[in-house]
C-alpha cells in the first residue's frame, strides 16, 4: 500500500533531476547571457545554495520534505512599489549608518541592518527569508548589500523566471488537419522555402507538393531520372538551397539534382552530381549569412561515409560550366562528376569526405559552424552519432557566437582533424542540434530520448525517459526551450529541457494500424508581420497532417500544471476532483472554489488517462497509460492497484463500477472485469468475462444501468447490450456501424481515372483525435479520387463513438418504444436509441465541422449539455425529446437552451449536479482549467482563480422578464431615433414670407420644448385665489358705507343666556377631620440604608495604601523642586509617572507575590529618595524581601 504526499500548493519541477546512475545533474542553459553575466550568474547560484543550505538547513526545501512553491519565494512576492521604496530607502545615506559605504557612497546594509531595514519597508516576509536573501545577494561574503547588489540579484531573478516560465508553458493545439496529400508513397521530407512562403513535400516516388501559408495546394508535380526507369527509382531526401532558391534531391541512383526554383512554370534540372560511390540517404546544406557565395552541402551515404561540398560562388554559379562548343547551345543541365570535383577540376568547389559508420547507414547528417563540424548518427550501438571536427577558426565561446564578420571563409581544401564517437545502446534513428544551448538530442532506438553536450561523450547530460516505442524523430523548438520528439506507436511529446521533464502527451489523434514512415517539420518561423507561425506537420506514409498551435493566452486561470483528463462532483463532502495527465488531483470546495486537498504522483511517471468513483462516493478510482486502476480514499491512501493488461502499456479509457464488480475498457476489443470478491489484496488481477469478445474494434465506451443493464461503444459505431447476471450480450445496435475496410496492403479504391487510391486505418482508442470535418475540406480544387478517400476517412471518424449515457427518468420508456440510450461521438453527432426493440429513434449534428465531442446530462434526463474540441458547450432540452416511438429517424435537433465557450481548448469530461437550486455544469479541458457554470451560461468561476464566490439562486423565468423588458425599452428608443432620422427638415413658409414678423415658438416647434410641456400639464396644477366683489369693506369707498374689518360680513347671531350653576352641598364633598387622626412622620433617609458606602468598602487595602503613598511622593517631589525654580539649570528631567507605574506593576506581578498583595497590601513596598543634580533624576521602585 501506498500513500500520495499532500501538498497545500500547487506542484512545481525541480531543474535539478536525476540521472539514470543516481547521481545528480542539471542542465545549464545561459543562451542570452554575456560571458560576464554568465559567471556571475554560476557564482552566485552556486554560493547561494551553499549559504542557504548551511546557514539555514531547517528552513531549506530539502529538509522540510515538501513542494515548495515558485511563488512563495519571496523574490517574486515583491512588486514595483516595493522595489521603489527599497530603493528610495538605498539611497538616502546616512539613515542606518553614519557614512554610505556603498556603490557611489549610497547606503551599505551589513546582515541585521538589512534584516531589520526590510522588516519596517516591506513587512511581506519572516526574518529568516529576510537573511536568506541577504545571503544570496552576497555572494562574496562581504557582509554588506547595497543598492547596486540588490538589483542585480533581482534582474537575475527576473530573467531566470522569465525564461523558466516561458519553456514551461504547456503549448495549446487547434485541431489536427488531413492535408490534401497527392503523393502516393511515404513522404521524405517537409520544409519551408523562405523566397517563396510557400511549404515543400517529396514523396518517396518524387511527387513534389507545394502549400501555401493558407495551407492551400498551389502545385504538384513529377520529377525523376534519365538513369533509369521510373518504377526502379526512389527519392531519398531533399534540402533546400535558401540563398540561391533551388533544391536539391537524392536519388536511389547515386545521383544528386539541383533544380532551379525561380521559374513558376517549369521545374528545370541545372545540375546532377553523378558517379557516387553509394546511394545518398540524408542531405543538409549551410550557407553563410554575411556572405552567400560561401555553402556548405553535405550528405551522408548506406557506406556510413559523411560527405561534403564547399561552394565559394554559390551565388554566381554552383558549379563551373565549360564553354559550349561552337555553334552549339548550352545545356540547361550541367553533369558534373564527383570524382573530377574530388581532383580539383572545379576551381569554385572542394570536396572532402571521412568514413564515420562502420558497416552501417548514415541516417541523418548536419553542418553546424557554431561547432565547426559534421554531425552525423546511425542506427547501430557502436559510432551510433559521430562528430567530425575540422579546423577551429574561432573561439566557441565568443561573446557572439554569430558575428559572422570575423568568420573566415568557409571554402578551401579542409579535411577532418578528428572525430568524436558516441556509444547508444541500439542506436539512433536522429538527432538535432541546438547551438543556443550547446546541446545535441537524439531519437534512441531504445524508446530513450538523450541531450548530449558535444565535448562530453562519456554519458549525456539528460535522459527523457517516457515512450514506449522507438523514436523517430527529434525537434528543438529554439524560441520556447522545448524538444518534440515523435515514436513509433504515434506518441508525440514536448518536453522542458531545462527541467528535463515531458511537459505534454498527443497520442491517438494520429492515423494508426499498420506499422508507417513518418516524418516531422516544426515550423517557428515568423510571419512579414512577426506572427509565429507554430505549425507542425507530420506524415504517415503518403498522408500529411498539420497541427497549429495556438496563441498563448496572457492572464490565464489554470486549474492544474497539465491538461485536465478529468473531473467530477463529490456528493458526500460537497467537493469536485479532478486530475491532470500528469497524476495531480486536487479537491476543491464546489460552493467557494476554495482548494481542498492536493496529491501528487498517482501512478508515478505514467500519464492519468480517466477518473470516478463508487457507489458509495467514498472511493476514488484512475486509470493510466501503464495500463493500470488504483483506488484511493480521499486522503490519499491507495487501497489496491488493478492489472489491467497483464503489466503491459495501455491507455485505460473508463471504468465502470457494476452491482458486484468493476469493468475497465478502452484499450482493447475485450472487457477487463474485477470482481468484489477478488478485493483482499494490494495488487488484484483481473478475472474472465464469461461473454469474451464480441466487438470487432477497440472498445472505446460504457454506461451501466441498474440492476443488470451494460452497454459498450466501440470506435466502429457498434452497440452492445450485455446482462451482467450472466455477462453474455443480448443485442447489437448496428445502424450506425461503420463497414469493414480492409487494410491499405491489400485494398485500394477506385477511382473514375483508373488510379489506385489507399484507404488508410483510423485510430482505435479513446482519446482518439476530434478531428473537425472542416478541417478534412481544402479550399482548393480537388480530384476526385481524393474526395472519395476524404469521404471515406470521414465516414469512419462519423461511426465512433465517444460517450453513452442510460437516461435513468426514461427507465420504462423502453418498454414503450421511447428512448433510454443516448450516444454521441466522431463528427459532432448524437443519436438516441431504444435498447428493447434495438432501435435508432433520433440523431442530429449537435456541433457542426467538429470532431468528437462528449456529453452529460442531468438526474431528471431535462438537459444534455455537449462539448467539443474547440472548448463550446451546448445545452439542449431534452424533456421530451424522442420519448415515443416513431416510424421514422428523427433528425431534427431539440430545443437549443443555451450555448457557450468556458474553455479554449478541447473538453475532457462534463458533469451535472446541483447546488442551491442551480444546475451546475463542470467542465474539465485541455487548457489546465476546470470551470464551473450553470446550465443557462452564467458563468460562476474557475477553479484556481483569487477570488472565491458563492452559488446563490437564481431564477431564470424573472431574468427573462426582465431582459425582455428591457429590450421593449431599447427597440422603443431605436424606433424613435429612425423616425427622427427619416423625418425630413423644411423651413416655415412664414419665416420666409416675412421674416420680420416671424417670430420662433421654441417650446412649441422643438422636440425639448415638447416634452417639457407635455411634462408640465401632467402635473398637478396650483389654483390662483379670485376676487369677492361682494364685500363691503373692499368697496367702502365707492358705496359709501362705513368701513369695517373683513368680519364685518360674517353672519352672526345673539348670544344665549347663561347658565347659573347651583352650589355644591358643602356637608357632602368637605367633611371635618377628626383630631385623633395623626399621620406618622417618614424616616430620614440615612437611618433606613442597611449599608454605608465609603472608600473601606469599594476599594481594597493596597489600592488605598498606594494612593496615599503616591500623595506623599508628589508632595515630597514639589517641595524639592519649588525652592530650585529661580536657578537655571538648562532643561530638567521630571520625573516620569508613566515609567513608575510600568515598575511598579512589573514588580507586583513576579511570582506569587501578586496574590498576597491584593489581600495584605504593600507593607514592604519603599520609595528611594531621588538622589543626585535634577538633570539627572531617575525614579526607582524596589520591593523589600
Amino acid at each position: 500500500m501506498s500513500t500520495l504526499p499532500v501538498a497545500g500548493g500547487s506542484p512545481t519541477r525541480s531543474s535539478k533531476l536525476e540521472n539514470p546512475d543516481g547521481t545528480a545533474s542539471k542542465l545549464e542553459i545561459h543562451s542570452g547571457r554575456t560571458p560576464d553575466r554568465q559567471e556571475k550568474h554560476e557564482k552566485r547560484k552556486s554560493t547561494s545554495n551553499y549559504s542557504t543550505s548551511s546557514l539555514h538547513p531547517s528552513k531549506h526545501s530539502l529538509f522540510r520534505g515538501k513542494v515548495v512553491n515558485l511563488d512563495t519565494k519571496l523574490e517574486n512576492r515583491l512588486n514595483m512599489k516595493d522595489l521603489d521604496r527599497l530603493q528610495d530607502a538605498f539611497m538616502l545615506s546616512n539613515t542606518w549608518s553614519n557614512e554610505g559605504d556603498g556603490y557611489d557612497n549610497k547606503l551599505s546594509l551589513n546582515r541585521d541592518q538589512f534584516c531589520e531595514a526590510l522588516t519596517i519597508l516591506l513587512n511581506k516576509g519572516s526574518k529568516e527569508e529576510y537573511l536568506e536573501l541577504f545571503d544570496k545577494i552576497d555572494v562574496t561574503r562581504e557582509g554588506t548589500v547595497d543598492w547596486d547588489k540588490f538589483a542585480s540579484h533581482m534582474l537575475l531573478e527576473f530573467y531566470e523566471k522569465d525564461d523558466r516560465v516561458k519553456s514551461t508553458q504547456v503549448p495549446q493545439w487547434k485541431d489536427l488537419k488531413h492535408l490534401n496529400s497527392p503523393h502516393k508513397d511515404s513522404i521524405q521530407r517537409v520544409a519551408f522555402l523562405k523566397n517563396a512562403n510557400k511549404y515543400i513535400a517529396i514523396s518517396k516516388e518524387g511527387s513534389i507538393s507545394n502549400w501555401g501559408l493558407d495551407m492551400k495546394l498551389q502545385r504538384a508535380l513529377k520529377t525523376g531520372t534519365d538513369s533509369c526507369k521510373a518504377r526502379d527509382l526512389w527519392v531519398t531526401n531533399f534540402v533546400i538551397l535558401q540563398n540561391v532558391n533551388k533544391i536539391a534531391l537524392s536519388f536511389t541512383s547515386k545521383e544528386i539534382a539541383i533544380y532551379d526554383l525561380s521559374s513558376k512554370v517549369e521545374f528545370l534540372c541545372q545540375y546532377k552530381v553523378q558517379n557516387l560511390k553509394s546511394t545518398p540517404l540524408c542531405l543538409d546544406y549551410w550557407s553563410n549569412p554575411m556572405n552567400p557565395n560561401d555553402a556548405v552541402l553535405v550528405f551522408g551515404d548506406v557506406g556510413g561515409f559523411v560527405n561534403a561540398l564547399f561552394f565559394n560562388t554559390a551565388q554566381i554559379a554552383l558549379f563551373e560550366r565549360p564553354p559550349a562548343p561552337a555553334g552549339e547551345k548550352q545545356e540547361t543541365c550541367l553533369n558534373v562528376d564527383l570524382n573530377q570535383v574530388a581532383s580539383g577540376k572545379f576551381k569554385n568547389v572542394t570536396y572532402t569526405k571521412y568514413h564515420a559508420h562502420k558497416k552501417d547507414w548514415t541516417r541523418q547528417v548536419r553542418y553546424s559552424h557554431y561547432l565547426e563540424c559534421f554531425i552525423s548518427c546511425a542506427s547501430s550501438t557502436q559510432r551510433s552519432l559521430a562528430i567530425g571536427w575540422m579546423e577551429k577558426h574561432s573561439s566557441v565561446n565568443q561573446p557572439n557566437r554569430h558575428n559572422w564578420r570575423y568568420m573566415p571563409s568557409a571554402t578551401g581544401k579542409k579535411e577532418i582533424q578528428r572525430t568524436s564517437l558516441f556509444t547508444i545502446p541500439q542506436g539512433v534513428n536522429g538527432f538535432d542540434f541546438s547551438d543556443q544551448l550547446n546541446l545535441i538530442a537524439t531519437a534512441g532506438v531504445n524508446h530513450q530520448v538523450c541531450l548530449w553536450n558535444p565535448y562530453v561523450v562519456s554519458k549525456p547530460n539528460g535522459i527523457l525517459r517516457g515512450h514506449m516505442a522507438s523514436v523517430v524523430q527529434v525537434q528543438f523548438i529554439k524560441s520556447r526551450g522545448q524538444l518534440i520528439s515523435f515514436s513509433k506507436d504515434k506518441v508525440l511529446r514536448i518536453w522542458d529541457v531545462q527541467l528535463q521533464v515531458c511537459i505534454q502527451r498527443l497520442a491517438g489523434m494520429f492515423p494508426k494500424g499498420p506499422e508507417v514512415q513518418s516524418c516531422l517539420f516544426f515550423d517557428e518561423g515568423k510571419d512579414r508581420q512577426g506572427v509565429e507561425r507554430n505549425r507542425l506537420f507530420i506524415s504517415f506514409n503518403y498522408q500529411l497532417t498539420l497541427m497549429e498551435m495556438k496563441a498563448e493566452i496572457k492572464d490565464r486561470i489554470m486549474s492544474h500544471d497539465k491538461p485536465v483528463v478529468a473531473a467530477l462532483y463529490n456528493s458526500v463532502y460537497n467537493q469536485v476532483v479532478s486530475v491532470c495527465q500528469g497524476g495531480t488531483m486536487v479537491m476543491w470546495m464546489i460552493d467557494t472554489g476554495q482548494k481542498v486537498k492536493q496529491f501528487n504522483n498517482c501512478h508515478g511517471s505514467a500519464e492519468v488517462t480517466c477518473l470516478t468513483q463508487d457507489a458509495t462516493e467514498t472511493k476514488l478510482m484512475t486509470g493510466s497509460t501503464d495500463g493500470s486502476v488504483k483506488i484511493w480514499d480521499f486522503n490519499g491512501h491507495c487501497y489496491h492497484e488493478l492489472e489491467c493488461s497483464g503489466g503491459q502499456p495501455a491507455d485505460v479509457g473508463q471504468i465502470v463500477n457494476l452491482k458486484r464488480s468493476t469493468v475497465v475498457v478502452g484499450w482493447a476489443k475485450y472487457i477487463a472485469v474485477f470482481r468484489d470478491t477478488s478485493f483482499r489484496q494490494h495488487h488484484v488481477q483481473p478475472a474472465d468475462w464469461k461473454g469474451g469478445q464480441e466487438h470487432s474494434e477497440d472498445i472505446l465506451c460504457a454506461a451501466f444501468q441498474p440492476p443488470s443493464c451494460l452497454a459498450t461503444g466501440s470506435y466502429d459505431g457498434e452497440i452492445v447490450i450485455w446482462n451482467t447476471n450472466s455477462e453474455h450480450s443480448s443485442k447489437h445496435l448496428t445502424q450506425r456501424m461503420k463497414k469493414p475496410t480492409k487494410s491499405r496492403n491489400s485494398t485500394y479504391v477506385k477511382t473514375r481515372e483508373n488510379t489506385s487510391v489507399s484507404v488508410s486505418s483510423q485510430p482505435r482508442s479513446r482519446a482518439m483525435s476530434r478531428v473537425s470535418a472542416q478541417s478534412k475540406q481544402s479550399g482548393g480544387e480537388r480530384r476526385e479520387s481524393l474526395a472519395e478517400v476524404s469521404d471515406i476517412e470521414e465516414n469512419e471518424y462519423n461511426s465512433s463513438i465517444s460517450t453513452l449515457i442510460f437516461l435513468e427518468a426514461r427507465k420504462g420508456n423502453s418498454a414503450g418504444g421511447g428512448a433510454n440510450l443516448v450516444s454521441c461521438g466522431g463528427n459532432g453527432m448524437v443519436r438516441f436509441w431504444n435498447t428493447a426493440h434495438t432501435k435508432l429513434l433520433a440523431e442530429f449534428t449537435a456541433h457542426a465541422h467538429a470532431g468528437s465531442i462528449i456529453m452529460a446530462t442531468d438526474k431528471k434526463n431535462q438537459y444534455l449539455v455537449t462539448g467539443d474540441v474547440d472548448g463550446w458547450l451546448k445545452v439542449w432540452d431534452i424533456l421530451g425529446y424522442a420519448a415515443h416511438a416513431t416510424e421514422n429517424i428523427i433528425t431534427t435537433p431539440p430545443a437549443l437552451q443555451t450555448q457557450f465557450q468556458p474553455h479554449q481548448d478541447m473538453i475532457n469530461t462534463l458533469e451535472l449536479c446541483e447546488r442551491n437550486e442551480r444546475l451546475i455544469v463542470i467542465s474539465a479541458s485541455s487548457d489546465c482549467s476546470v470551470s464551473i457554470w450553470d446550465v443557462h451560461g452564467n458563468r460562476i468561476g474557475t477553479f484556481g482563480q483569487e477570488e472565491h464566490w458563492k452559488i446563490e439562486p437564481y431564477n431564470y423565468i424573472e431574468e427573462l422578464e426582465e431582459e425582455e423588458v428591457e429590450e421593449d425599452e431599447e427597440e422603443e428608443l431605436e424606433v424613435a431615433e429612425d423616425s427622427d432620422q427619416e423625418s425630413e427638415w423644411a423651413p416655415d413658409p412664414r419665416a420666409v414670407d416675412h421674416p420680420r414678423e416671424y417670430r420662433f415658438q421654441t417650446w412649441e416647434s422643438t422636440c425639448l420644448g415638447k416634452s417639457y410641456k407635455e411634462k408640465n400639464e401632467e402635473k398637478r396644477q396650483r389654483r390662483q385665489p379670485g376676487t369677492i366683489p361682494d364685500l363691503a369693506y373692499l368697496h367702502w369707498e365707492r358705496t359709501g358705507q362705513a368701513p369695517a374689518g373683513p368680519y364685518s360680513a360674517l353672519e352672526t347671531k345673539s348670544l344665549n343666556d347663561l347658565y347659573v350653576p347651583s352650589k355644591p352641598d358643602p356637608e357632602k364633598y368637605f367633611l371635618p377631620r377628626s383630631s385623633s387622626d395623626k399621620r406618622t412622620k417618614l424616616p430620614a433617609l440615612a437611618d433606613t440604608l442597611k449599608t454605608a458606602y465609603d472608600e473601606k468598602s469599594l476599594f481594597p487595602t493596597y489600592i488605598r495604601e498606594f494612593e496615599l503613598k503616591m500623595k506623599q511622593y508628589h508632595q515630597q517631589a514639589l517641595a524639592q523642586v519649588q525652592p530650585k525654580q529661580s536657578i537655571s539649570l538648562g532643561k530638567m528631567t521630571r520625573p516620569s509617572l508613566q515609567s513608575i507605574g510600568t515598575q511598579l506593576g512589573t514588580q507586583m506581578n513576579k511570582g506569587t507575590k501578586a496574590l498576597t498583595l491584593k489581600q495584605k497590601g504593600l507593607p514592604g513596598l519603599r520609595l528611594k529618595p531621588i538622589g543626585g543634580s535634577v538633570a539627572s533624576r531617575r525614579s526607582s521602585v524596589t520591593t523589600e524581601s
